[in-house]
């Protein structure tokens, strides 16, 4: 009901509503006729506004708890749809209409219930329900004040909960933000990794330039002691630093020689088609072209040109709306390669905002001559620059931004598949 509810706006609250009037409506007209009408009527409109105007829905049932009471009537059966308005609000209102919804809920329900208390004599009774003692009103009040919190608490919980349900559990946005999730941590990993390699370079490195000092000191202890005026001690001493420190070195190098087997892959080109599904599940248009006839490159070169991809994508999706149209273009051509990646964020703005005017003259300006900053972008060229390549950015007013990244000599970084 909750997907039918979601997808339509005005129909399924609509025949919902029409089966409150016939149902809730029939019950109050025989209980106590027809001066029912006017809160019935008022709580079945609730019902009917709570998905498409959802402020409407709240005037209508917070002014239809209160009718009776004007009207001197006992409490109608209909009340009950107040509830289920809120069960709805809080599906599919925003966070400041579902928590006014519930105050407001919560609020008139239990001046309500006071005024009928109060206005209800001892020895009274109200279907089927007989207040012998003043003491017994003060029973009623707890009971009935737990209830109303209670029965709106649940409606509002299970509200969230149905929503939150047909919406992300298992749904192709929850498996989007997976992948998302997913590609954020592979590129992680795999940046951990490089410097682990970098840093284990450096230490074999340091080791075999530890081996060689300890090895000058060791000898340099025996050249002292056939020349009493040479400091024996402080040779000595130098021998047992740098035997410990070689043995420190060595520790590490075996710690880091652990790191050969990958807990992940490496992402690369091969994993951007899952990259595009998951951002079109979060409502970006991505368009993928390839042309020419594209090169195995080896994992750091592949790694460069994901990390430039994911970046741009996910700058797309922290500064522009929704429906943005975004286009990824790899271009090969010889020992060379291009990536391009535009998008029209810009414009999308500007039409969901119904702007008359796409662009200005000075935003003209400020295109040619600013050009775009940030540890992001600088941290982009530095990649790219290790394999001999360049990254341009640019705005083009009124429509949006474009990263273009040229690699002139890409092929010397070809896998190696023998």
């Amino acid at each position: 009901m909750f997907l039918w509810i979601r997808d339509q706006k005005w129909l399924p609250t609509t025949y919902l509503s029409l089966i409150a009037l016939a149902v809730f409506g029939v019950g109050d007209y025989l209980l106590q006729g027809s001066s029912t009408w006017p809160a019935t009527l008022l709580m079945v409109g609730s019902v009917a506004f709570s998905r498409p105007l959802p402020w409407l829905s709240i005037a209508l049932f917070s002014a239809g708890i209160l009718t009776p009471q004007f009207l001197k009537l006992e409490p109608q059966i209909s009340l009950s749809l107040a509830t289920f308005s809120l069960l709805v609000l809080a599906a599919f209102g925003t966070k400041l209409q579902r928590r006014i919804g519930y105050a407001l809920n919560v609020c008139f329900g239990v001046a309500a219930f006071i005024w009928l208390l109060i206005s209800l004599p001892v020895g009274g009774s109200f279907y089927g329900v007989e207040l012998p003692t003043a003491e017994s009103k003060y029973a009623l009040f707890a009971a009935g004040f737990v209830a109303i919190i209670a029965v709106n608490a649940n409606a509002w919980f299970f509200g969230r909960l149905f929503i939150t349900r047909i919406t992300h559990v298992g749904t192709n946005f929850d498996r989007a933000i997976i992948e998302r999730e997913l590609a954020t941590t592979q590129l992680s990993l795999a940046e951990q990794d490089r410097r682990f390699e970098i840093a284990r370079d450096v230490n074999d490195l340091l080791l075999e330039q530890v081996s060689a000092t300890l090895s000058s000191a060791e000898a340099g202890i025996f050249s002292a002691k056939l020349d009493p005026t040479v400091a024996p001690r402080l040779l000595e001493n130098i021998y047992e630093g740098m035997k410990k420190s070689h043995s420190e070195i060595r520790r590490l190098s075996d710690l880091l020689g652990l790191q050969d087997v990958k807990a992940l892959a490496l992402p690369g080109i091969r994993d951007l088609p899952k990259l595009f599904v998951s951002y079109r599940e979060f409502g970006y248009g991505v368009n993928y072209r390839l042309t020419g006839y594209p090169m195995q490159l080896d994992d750091g070169a592949e790694l460069v040109l994901y990390r430039i991809v994911f970046e741009s994508l996910e700058n797309i999706r922290q500064h522009t709306a929704e429906s943005t149209e975004v286009d990824v273009d790899f271009i090969w051509q010889g020992s060379a390669m291009q990536v391009v990646i535009k998008d029209n964020g810009e414009e999308t703005r500007n039409r969901l905002e119904k702007a008359l005017t796409g662009y200005t003259e000075q935003e003209d300006h400020r295109a040619l001559v600013e050009r775009p900053t940030g540890p992001s972008l600088t941290a982009l060229q530095e990649r790219a620059a290790l394999y001999e390549g360049s990254i341009e950015f640019s705005k083009v007013p009124g429509v949006g931004f474009t990263v273009s990244a040229a690699f002139p000599n890409i092929s010397k970084y070809r896998k190696d598949t023998n």
